[in-house]
């Protein structure tokens, strides 16, 4: 497991060490991702999963919560959110980690009871989603602390592709070809 310890000493578990995520034939680590998106005062919380990509296989995908006392409604980041934490990520990892989208929301990130991040869980939503299939089924194991989150989690990532989201880079990249 990998975590940080808060400035009051809490130990928080960010992610499992093993969570990988192939972008471009490049390895990466979705807890040094989180660790540079939460590296920002605007985040709370986040976690991050591959998204597919015909280009680069995968992407980086953020679920975050703000730390604004007022949520904004929509799934979708402002411009100017999604720009800080895509800077935080190009300065901190490099460009070819760019995300390929974000989704903003509140208890939308699923935990198990000892507070670890179910990353496939959000996975599976987010692959589903990219094939039209918003209702299909996950699997949520029994550890989690809080099913309805799920249920959130979902919700959101439909609005988000609902809305339009943002396009992948790879797929602005070869549009402008």
């Amino acid at each position: 497991d990998a975590g940080m310890v808060d400035g009051e000493g809490f130990v928080h578990v960010m992610s499992r060490s093993d969570d990988i995520i192939n972008v471009a034939a490049h390895r990466f680590s979705t807890g040094t991702i989180e660790q540079a998106i939460s590296s920002s005062p605007l985040i709370a919380e986040c976690c991050v999963v591959g998204i597919p990509d015909s280009l680069k296989g995968h992407l980086p995908f953020a679920f975050i919560t703000l730390s604004t006392p007022t949520h904004p409604t929509s799934a979708t980041p402002s411009a100017a959110v999604f720009a800080e934490i895509q800077g935080l990520v190009r300065s901190q990892i490099g460009a070819i980690a760019s995300l390929g989208g974000a989704i903003q929301g509140k208890n939308m990130i699923p935990k198990t009871r000892s507070g670890k991040t179910l990353r496939r869980v959000l996975r599976e939503l987010l692959e589903n989603a990219v094939h039209g299939e918003f209702e299909k089924a996950v699997k949520v194991p029994a550890t989690v602390e809080d099913a309805s989150v799920v249920e959130v989690a979902r919700a959101r990532i439909r609005e988000y592709f609902e809305e339009g989201g943002r396009k992948h880079r790879a797929v602005e990249g070869r549009a402008k070809l």
